[in-house]
């Protein structure tokens, strides 16, 4: 006689696990896999961090053997040669320096142009000073109307600090250029904002502003 509370044959001891507690065992093989994944992606993740950091040393010991070790045009070369093959982390400091040896030179194109690229990638604050130095050398290089664009994007959105800066040299390159109603607007604010110590100047060149934009309506654009 067999007894009624023995195993029945063919049950699967395994039906007696509830469902919810069955999956982490169907899927274990599937939950490692994953994690392994994971960790190798971490892992990879890690590695590449590293590589950078070595890679950007890598390029700032080399901005400064260039620095140390030429000058005049023979460093601009140099340092716009690295700038192509230097990691994204090492540019702006490259570009400062192309920036600053170019100005040195005279060649406020390529002056222009480094700035530019500092602006782009730099932080809020040095964003703001990269730009200034931008509108600068395009100044510098008789592209009058391309540095008051660069200075109205700066004052749009540049800290509030900066705003009387922006705005003098604003109002200084708008005038050069013949874009009176921009200058006029750029010197009102810089009065507007009371923090002036030159106020009989900003009074008389809005005067003299007003006047011009007043009988060439249509010049300023």
């Amino acid at each position: 006689m067999s007894d009624s509370t023995s195993p029945q044959s063919g049950k699967n001891p395994a039906a007696d696990i509830p469902a919810i507690l069955r999956l982490p065992v169907q899927y274990w093989r599937q939950s490692m896999a994953a994690a392994v994944i994971v960790l190798a992606a971490a892992g990879g993740y890690a590695l590449y961090g590293v590589y950078q950091k070595g890679q950007i040393e890598k390029a700032e010991s080399a901005l400064g053997a260039v620095v140390v070790s030429k000058t005049g045009a023979e460093r601009l070369s140099a340092l716009e040669a690295l700038v192509k093959s230097a990691p994204a982390g090492a540019r702006d400091g490259i570009n400062l320096e192309i920036a600053k040896t170019a100005q040195a030179l005279g060649d406020f194109a390529k002056a222009a142009t480094a700035w530019e690229a500092i602006s782009q990638s730099a932080p809020a604050g040095m964003k703001t000073v990269a730009g200034l130095g931008q509108a600068t050398a395009l100044s510098k290089s008789g592209q009058d109307a391309k540095a008051v664009a660069v200075l109205e994007s700066l004052a749009a959105a540049a800290p509030k600090a900066f705003s009387m800066t922006i705005d003098r040299q604003l109002a200084v390159t708008a005038e050069a250029a013949g874009q009176w109603q921009k200058a006029l607007t750029a010197y009102e604010r810089m009065k507007a904002d009371g923090n002036v110590q030159n106020a009989s100047y900003i009074d008389a060149r809005i005067s003299a502003l007003r006047a011009k934009a007043d009988a060439a309506p249509k010049a300023d654009s």
